[in-house]
């Protein structure tokens, strides 16, 4: 049987994507077949390297349509042939011109228990509200932020001593060991 195809999307450091590659590299069922970023110099390369996994990036042009920009992503990916698409931490929204080439096949990652804080800080906004649990979330994408179908949810939580340096850090950790199990789960399932 032939692996599933994974390609990863990250815009920064990339832990989430490295748990992946991990993960991938001594799964019988998924390989990841290249990581992208919309970011030259995002760490989440140097990871890449270390799993002998192909990165490229693809730079959104100063004025260009997202419907252009995702175009262009799309024939890069499209090289690689990938199954499923995994976001770690890529922040751009995706088009529904660019999901449609991957029906029910683009996931997510969201630091906190969607649908509560969405967008792109999470773990400060959920901090703020003085929540005393968070989380994170695995979804499908769709063409909203944060609002596909989701997946499965794991609780964080918020101590009385925590910084929010120490809740975004636990939070992380915890995202780091999850994403992975969900998606051997998910793929598993699909078999």
């Amino acid at each position: 049987m032939s692996k599933i195809r994974l390609a990863i999307l990250a815009s920064g450091s990339g832990s989430n994507a490295e748990s992946i590659m991990k993960w991938a590299a001594g799964s019988d069922i998924a390989e990841v077949v290249c990581v992208g970023s919309d970011k030259k110099k995002a760490l989440v390369h140097e990871r890449a390297v270390k799993f002998h996994v192909p990165s490229f990036a693809v730079i959104k042009k100063i004025g260009e349509e997202r419907t252009s920009f995702d175009k262009r992503l799309f024939l890069k990916l499209e090289s690689f042939r990938p199954d499923w698409i995994v976001l770690a931490g890529y922040m751009k929204l995706l088009t529904p011109q660019f999901l449609e080439h991957f029906p029910e096949r683009v996931i997510n990652i969201h630091p906190s228990l969607l649908p509560a804080f969405p967008g792109t800080d999470g773990y400060g906004e959920a901090f703020r509200a003085g929540v005393e649990m968070s989380g994170c979330t695995v979804h499908f994408v769709d063409e909203g932020m944060d609002t596909g179908k989701i997946i499965a949810q794991a609780t964080i939580p918020r101590l009385s001593s925590d910084s929010l340096d120490d809740f975004k850090k636990r939070g992380l950790k915890i995202e780091n060991e999850f994403y992975p199990q969900v998606i051997e789960k998910l793929l598993r399932n699909t078999l």
